[in-house]
């Protein structure tokens, strides 16, 4: 292959990444006409660019430090030959004006690109389907009375009881075996996971499976995902405080069974005389799980054919939906999210968004370097991978495209460097601990002399 070729080949496989960032700020997102109008420092696409950069970098640095090599780096490499340094203020004052939806449709172009170029596999996909996943976890953010005010209106050392930061509960909709985050919602910390549940269920790809613990089960979210979700669900339910035809099935010894989940008088008491009629039981298959420290209870779920889809297959898939979990551990200890850079609940939410979006990009491309570089299903390691994405993270909106090509495969032989090696044996779990001194400046902790 002539050098020629190779340029338009590798511009062939690099043209879906040049499509994911937006590179101009509609005029109907614009709080001013003039926005990002004029010849400056940050353009629209290198502010966008440098905040996904920054985002997965945590803060140990400084925010002036990253920018400084961010930009030397970007214009050193031709990507971004006139790429000047610009402050922390300077990128502050323009991610202002960029609305966080930007970065949330830019997340849905991402996931895009990445099932584009996924490899049609069976280990990523359960009887041919995807297996998603959704739950919610609190994250804490900067303490100031405009995040409160926003997230968290109880937070406060004037509050009794309460943190002195303020959070968010963030739901995540997640691809357990490509472990892609494919969308997400961030509320105020009182928000309903149930209620987000249903906010993602657009998202979900159709021919899957949907996967629920603890706090989801309720007959209103059945009934929603039996009558608009073409897909399969699987949802874990406590033994106790539950639904009474779960009750009687635990009571009756069985492994599995089918029962009818009827509504209950707070679910009747929501909606009308004419609408009760129509809230007739749903049938779902019901199978007993016992933890190995003997904890009871039980899986629910629209898969109904024992034939096709056996019992165990079907718990052997549920502790599967742990992937979630260990994703947002990954944002809160690798990337180190809750080092956030802004103190305005727009970019709250921006960076809420950017670290999926680093995240799916990264995945996508650890998949090409693996087929490129590595052999016997060898994988690139995350952490690495997406930390080298952000330091070339310029390459997605490069000025010369064919300079791209270059730094791209360097980008994947550097990914294909480090690999990633499972763990032989399972790691024990591990207590939830705080391994943090006490604060002795809390009042909690204050001590006062007699």
């Amino acid at each position: 292959m002539n050098s020629q070729t190779h340029t338009e080949a590798m511009l062939t496989k690099l043209a879906p990444f040049l499509t994911i960032l937006p590179t101009a700020l509609p005029a109907e997102s614009k709080t001013r006409p003039e926005d990002f109008t004029r010849n400056r420092k940050l353009p629209f696409p290198t502010v966008i660019t440098t905040t996904l950069s920054l985002v997965v970098n945590g803060n140990k640095h400084g925010m002036d430090h990253h920018l400084g090599a961010f930009m030397r780096d970007a214009r050193r490499s031709g990507l971004w030959p006139d790429a000047q340094a610009a402050g922390r203020s300077a990128l502050s004052k323009a991610r202002k004006k960029v609305p966080w939806e930007i970065f949330r449709e830019t997340l849905t172009d991402a996931v895009g690109v990445a099932y584009e170029l996924w490899p049609d596999d069976t280990r990523y996909t359960w009887h041919g389907m995807s297996v998603m996943a959704t739950d919610g976890s609190k994250y804490t953010l900067p303490a100031n009375d405009a995040l409160r005010q926003v997230f968290d209106p109880n937070s406060g050392l004037d509050m009794s009881g309460k943190g002195h930061y303020p959070q968010c509960l963030v739901s995540t909709l997640y691809d357990v075996f490509r472990r892609l985050p494919i969308a997400r919602t961030v509320v105020d910390v009182n928000g309903s996971e149930r209620e987000e549940a249903t906010q993602l269920l657009p998202d979900v790809p159709k021919n899957s499976v949907w996967m629920f613990d603890r706090g989801y089960p309720s007959y209103e979210l059945f009934r929603l995902l039996h009558d608009t979700y073409e897909g399969y669900f699987l949802f874990r339910s406590p033994a106790s405080c539950t639904f009474p035809a779960v009750e009687t099935f635990l009571a009756s010894g069985k492994v599995e069974d089918t029962i009818w989940i009827t509504p209950s008088n707070k679910a009747l008491n929501k909606v009308s005389p004419r609408q009760r009629k129509r809230l007739k039981a749903i049938k779902l298959r019901v199978i007993r799980l016992e933890s190995p420290d003997g904890t009871v209870s039980v899986l629910l779920t629209n898969l109904l054919n024992q034939v096709t889809f056996p019992r165990q297959e079907i718990i052997v898939l549920y502790f599967d939906r742990w992937e979630v979990e260990t994703y947002y551990r990954d944002e809160k200890v690798t990337l180190e999210i809750e080092r956030f850079h802004t103190r305005t609940a727009n970019g709250i939410r921006q960076e809420l968004f950017a670290a999926p979006i680093m995240t799916v990009i990264a995945r996508t491309l650890m998949i090409i370097a693996a087929d490129q570089c590595l052999k016997d299903h060898q994988q690139c390691q995350f952490t690495h991978a997406i930390l080298t994405l952000a330091s070339d993270a310029a390459i997605l909106v490069p000025d010369d495209p064919e300079q791209a090509i270059v730094i791209f495969q360097e980008v994947l032989q550097e990914l294909a460097r480090v690999k990633y090696y499972p763990p032989k044996t399972p790691r024990p779990s591990q207590p939830r601990i705080n391994k943090h001194p006490l604060n002795k400046w809390s009042k909690r902790n204050r001590q006062i002399p007699t």
